[in-house]
């Protein structure tokens, strides 16, 4: 892993800050895409202090904003030719209906188009590394979420946990939709449910998803970030492309999550959505 360049979202705060910290650990250099350039500085200084020969790069980008995300990747791109490993980390839940400046859903921009807008302008990049990853962070909860082709972006109906869920199974389907498409030139796309983790998750809503990360059963976010390390730090012979990974370990995700044309129609509606960026 010494030498590797590593793209994170997510990275300031909760499982994202211990992923940085452990990758740091192997030598990576790790670019940070934030939003907020204070906080990462801060953050930034503080894993520096602890890890003096580490190299953390800072760029803003917030996702909520696809023209920002676009220009993020960009200034990425020309000044990584080479990039070994995305790590797809951040994402939220929204308790209410509420609208980005692109006019998408929040958590379907957030947790899905966003990041498949910086995966796609970062490809040529990542296809130049000898091992190139591609990590996205999923859940347990992809189980509720249904694909509903007309209601991708809550065209029709919205529910908390029902659209959280469902760009959770977006996650998994992207993940194996790039596994299939890129797999022939060396790409490999995992997707990770890093368990219920003590995290700012649900810290932007009101209601009882305020007080999530009271709850009694949460892990800590260094339990939290192990698989995502694991992915991008273990020998690629030993990883299964297209997985969907818990616990460091191969498991069953939903069989929605498997079936290949919702794959291919998740992309190419995600490719139509994105056409002014892409």
């Amino acid at each position: 892993m010494k030498n590797k360049i590593a793209v994170l979202t997510g990275g300031t705060s909760g499982i994202g800050k211990s992923t940085l910290e452990k990758l740091i650990t192997f030598g990576t250099t790790v670019i940070l895409l934030i939003r907020n350039r204070e906080k990462a500085e801060t953050l930034k200084a503080e894993v520096l202090k602890n890890y003096p020969n580490g190299i953390i790069e800072v760029f803003e980008g917030d996702l909520v904003s696809l023209k920002s995300i676009k220009s993020a990747a960009e200034a990425i791109k020309a000044k990584f030719p080479v990039i070994d490993i995305l790590i797809n980390n951040a994402g939220g839940v929204f308790s209410e209906l509420e609208k980005t400046e692109d006019g998408f859903e929040m958590g379907f921009q957030v947790n899905h188009l966003a990041h498949f807008l910086l995966t796609n302008i970062l490809l040529d990049n990542l296809l130049k590394s000898k091992e190139p990853r591609v990590i996205n962070l999923s859940s347990e909860a992809h189980r509720i979420g249904k694909l509903d082709m007309g209601n991708l972006n809550a065209e029709k109906k919205f529910g908390t946990w029902k659209q959280y869920g469902a760009t959770k199974l977006m996650n998994i389907l992207f993940t194996k939709a790039l596994a299939n498409k890129y797999s022939s030139k060396g790409l490999n796309a995992f997707a990770v449910h890093p368990g219920v983790v003590k995290s700012s998750f649900g810290a932007n809503n009101g209601g009882i998803l305020k007080y999530f990360n009271k709850m009694p059963f949460l892990i800590t976010p260094e339990k939290g970030a192990e698989t995502s390390v694991y992915l991008a730090t273990q020998d690629i012979s030993k990883l299964s492309n297209g997985a969907y990974y818990k616990r460091s370990q191969i498991a069953y995700s939903s069989l929605e999550s498997q079936d290949i044309d919702a794959q291919n129609k998740l992309w190419d509606i995600s490719v139509k959505y994105l056409k002014d960026f892409l």
